[in-house]
């Protein structure tokens, strides 16, 4: 039982950590349309590998979660 509830914790977590880098992945992408509209829009390209790296570790996050069983 303890077990379980530790791993329903992991799992929690796990989510929890998926959404809050998702919601920084979306901030990201408002500043690249700042980017794209201003003087710094070489750096737009940055931003936007950084968004897909963010992205890749949600996905992953997401797939380990869904991997615990409880």
């Amino acid at each position: 039982m303890a077990a379980d509830l530790r791993m329903k914790a992991i799992h929690d977590d796990l989510q929890h950590t998926a959404a809050d880098l998702e919601r920084v992945s979306l901030d990201l992408r408002g500043h690249v349309l700042y980017l794209q509209h201003s003087v710094h829009q070489a750096d737009a390209a940055a931003v936007l590998g950084r968004i897909a790296g963010l992205q890749s570790s949600v996905d992953d996050l997401r797939g380990v979660a869904e991997t615990i069983s409880y």
